[in-house]
């Protein structure tokens, strides 16, 4: 490339008066000291020079920096590692893609970073941990089967909680079913609507009376040296520790964090990698215009591959499904919906693909949990927790009273007094309940901030039998100040007291709970209204019923 001659010029007219203005400070006799000082540096310049090419040299991993092009721009800040000599002024570099695939580009020094952070170092063994974790795009045997079992289990436990309304054979037959199976979708709806539900408080039966989470958890454990044995081995995971001893621990670590991590929604299936599949969620949009195009993620599949069935010439297609955090993964549930509602048009594939083919190379492919961004794989899992702990830990945390405000507890008495006058002596069989429920969960769903107040009777299978409203000031929900003379008001409507309260706020149940004795107390009246959560519906069940 040809020098501009007026801009060099330029630039040296401007060095000559810098060199002339900053000289000019010193005498004669200084100035051979500042012209040794600057072969000085011109040798110290060098010699770093050729450091820097032989950290390059050493075919180590770098970062790339500086680039300017808009196909340039998207790597910037991405690992790669020198495979290769300088030729023609330039190092070849490989980068590896997360999704498995190798990209490989020729950069000047300039360009090239080879002095990485501890925290980047970290990163990139996170990241090739994950890409060399499996061959294909499953899990391993071994997690897959205990995988399917775990979330099949959850499913049972769903079904008898439900009578076994949705399907009427016993565990072993439940688990040799096909997972698209009606009483499997059905059962898998309410999973996460149940996970930590008490059976009895939302007016289920279970045996022990714990929540599935909680029954799925202990059967694990009650079974632990087999499934080491078996699934342990199988997968073959330095992360589940010698001879898989840790795989049990490990799940029910990842288990903890189902309930709030997973993520649910609608997927174009885009693409299959070696390291997982390619989705990308889909964020809004009508039936009669091209939607918008939301995250994009790397996830796993169990015994086959996530749309191994789906014909390539048939990408993207669209489907509802739930992707699970498990170790520095995502990983399908397993049951998958096939959605045709929004016909592949050329303009949105072509958008489709461009959004991947740029969340690739920028690495802004989301593969694993929260927790599991913020290393929580890092660390060996804890020691399993005993159901006695776990009921010491819950009973010390009840043993702490709230203590309600005056304008809390003066509303309170008032409910304890109507109670007292109603002879309310505990909950009986036929009882009412009442349920507090917001109308949505979301502020777009619920723009008005409603709350439904319904009085239920369980003899005529908890229909509707009188529906009050109130309204709530802020997200994200009603407040106890807010709460109390609601209830007060329904109370009186119905001139009973209901043998269950049964709320959806779950940070409120303990200081409704409180409020309501602390007043009973005041008033010498030693009966306990019942409160209990009632869950807000799963995405699942919420998107099932919308079908």
């Amino acid at each position: 490339m040809e020098r501009n001659v007026t801009t060099t010029t330029a630039f040296d007219d401007l060095g000559e008066n810098v060199s002339h203005n900053v000289l000019s400070h010193f005498h004669l006799a200084e100035l051979d000291t500042v012209r040794q000082a600057s072969k000085f540096m011109e040798s110290a310049c060098n010699t770093r020079k050729e450091f820097i090419h032989g950290k390059l040299n050493e075919r180590k991993s770098v970062e790339i920096m500086g680039l300017t092009s808009e196909r340039g721009k998207q790597i910037n800040g991405r690992l790669a590692v020198v495979t290769g000599p300088i030729n023609n002024g330039r190092y070849p570099l490989k980068i590896q893609h997360l999704t498995g695939e190798i990209e490989r580009v020729s950069l000047k020094a300039q360009n090239i970073n080879p002095f990485l952070k501890p925290e980047q170092e970290a990163k990139e063994k996170s990241r090739l941990d994950f890409i060399n974790y499996s061959s294909d795009a499953k899990v391993r045997e071994g997690h897959g089967r205990l995988l399917d079992q775990v979330l099949m289990t959850l499913r049972y436990a769903v079904n008898v909680m439900n009578g076994c309304s949705f399907y009427e054979g016993d565990w072993n037959s439940f688990m040799r079913l096909p997972r698209s199976h009606q009483g499997v979708m059905m059962s898998n709806t309410q999973v996460f609507s149940l996970y930590r539900v008490k059976p009895s408080s939302a007016g289920y039966k279970l045996s022990g009376d714990q929540p599935i989470l909680d029954s799925t958890v202990q059967s694990l454990i009650d079974y632990e040296d087999n499934a080491v044995n078996y699934f342990g081995k199988m997968a073959a995971y330095e992360k589940d520790g010698k001879g898989g001893k840790l795989i049990i621990r490990n799940f029910v670590r990842a288990m903890e964090s189902w309930d709030t991590e997973r993520i649910f929604g609608e997927f174009w299936i885009a693409r299959i990698c070696k390291s997982g599949t390619v989705v990308v969620q889909k964020k809004g949009g009508s039936e009669f215009g091209e939607p918008e195009l939301g995250d994009v993620f790397l996830v796993k599949g169990i015994g086959s591959q996530v749309g191994e069935q789906v014909p390539k010439s048939q990408m993207p297609i669209l489907t509802r499904t739930t992707f699970l955090p498990l170790y520095d993964m995502l990983v399908y549930d397993g049951l998958m919906i096939m959605d045709n509602r929004f016909p592949m048009t050329p303009s949105l594939k072509e958008r489709i693909n461009k959004h991947v083919e740029k969340a690739i190379r920028e690495e802004t492919l989301i593969y694993c949990g929260e927790s599991a961004r913020k290393g929580l794989w890092n660390e060996e899992p804890p020691e399993h927790e005993t159901s006695d702990s776990r009921k010491a830990k819950e009973e010390e945390e009840e043993a702490i009273p709230y203590e309600p405000t005056p304008s809390q507890l003066s509303v309170a008495e008032k409910i304890m007094k109507f109670a007292k006058e109603k002879k309310y002596q505990g909950r009986k069989e036929g009882q009412a309940v009442l349920v507090v429920r917001k109308i949505d969960f979301s502020k777009e769903e619920n723009p008005n901030k409603a709350v439904g107040m319904n009085w239920l009777y369980p003899d005529r299978n908890y229909s509707g039998y009188d529906m009050d409203y109130f309204f709530f000031k802020k997200w994200p929900g009603y407040t106890l100040d807010e709460l109390l003379p609601e209830l007060l008001k329904k109370l009186k409507k119905m001139n009973e007291i209901p043998g269950l309260f049964w709320i959806c706020e779950k940070s409120l149940v303990k200081p409704l709970k409180d409020t309501l004795k602390a007043a009973g107390d005041k008033l010498g009246y030693k009966e306990t209204l019942i409160v209990e959560w009632y869950p807000p519906p799963s995405a699942e069940e919420e998107a099932y019923h919308s079908m």
